[in-house]
């Protein structure tokens, strides 16, 4: 049960920093649970900063 759970955190995270790779808002988080919710952006947050770093 724990490792469904952290897949399922990862994949979230995976998702947030793919989306933060594309330019995409953070209101485009699909997820409304806040564990989730919490994960996706910090995958965004984290694409965000190497998209400066890159720039």
């Amino acid at each position: 049960m724990k490792r469904q759970k952290r897949d399922r955190l990862d994949r979230a995270h995976q998702r947030g920093y793919q989306a933060g790779i594309a330019g995409r808002s953070r209101e485009m988080c699909p997820y409304q649970a806040l564990n989730q919710r919490s994960h996706w952006l910090g995958g965004w947050r984290a694409a965000m900063e190497d998209r400066a770093v890159l720039a």
